[in-house]
């Protein structure tokens, strides 16, 4: 009897996302992004500045509860088929970010591919934002906890351990497992 009622529960929540899934392509839609089909969504992304032709969605994406998409006008967000943003995630897309299909990335991470400048005469908050493109590769995972900074690239098949932090100057090799701050290969899948 247990198990039919997880069932059930289960049947439930995957119409409950595709539903609202559908429900956040028509936005998107409305707004010249491009979106594929099979989109799922346990709640709809925080928006902070509303999309304007500048989301690509790929087939069967599945976005988690309570992620927060920051994105300007310039900035441009690209999500290939299959990928999968677990819950509590920061996007902060000033000029490009590209997920790879397949990619997974887990609770509390953080990417961000801008920053503020930190000239002395002035307020931080200031500053204009110096941003550089960040690929998250096809097939990689990000763990939870995890911060991507401007111009990483994550290669394909890579994995990054929880609590990690990824900088532009990270060499990251195919189907490595890398962790720690600063950043170490720790093996290669098999």
């Amino acid at each position: 009897m247990i198990g039919f009622i997880t069932y059930l529960e289960s049947v439930r929540r995957n119409r409950s996302s595709r539903m609202k899934g559908f429900f956040l392509k028509l936005y998107l839609l409305s707004h010249g992004c491009k979106v594929g089909k099979g989109l799922k969504c346990a709640t709809w992304p925080y928006f902070k500045g509303f999309p304007d032709r500048n989301i690509e969605i790929g087939d069967h994406v599945d976005l988690g509860k309570s992620n927060t998409i920051e994105l300007n006008k310039e900035g441009k967000l690209f999500f290939g088929d299959y990928v999968l943003l677990h819950q509590n995630i920061l996007i902060s897309c000033n000029k490009e970010i590209v997920f790879g299909k397949w990619c997974a990335v887990a609770e509390n991470a953080s990417i961000r591919d801008g920053n503020h400048q930190f000239a002395a005469d002035k307020y931080y908050r200031l500053q204009d934002t110096v941003s550089e493109k960040i690929i998250v590769g096809e097939g990689s995972g990000i763990a939870a906890g995890t911060v991507v900074l401007p111009g990483s690239v994550i290669a394909k098949g890579a994995f990054i351990g929880a609590n990690s932090l990824v900088t532009r100057h990270d060499k990251i090799e195919e189907n490595g497992i890398y962790g720690g701050n600063p950043l170490k290969l720790i093996k290669f899948r098999k």
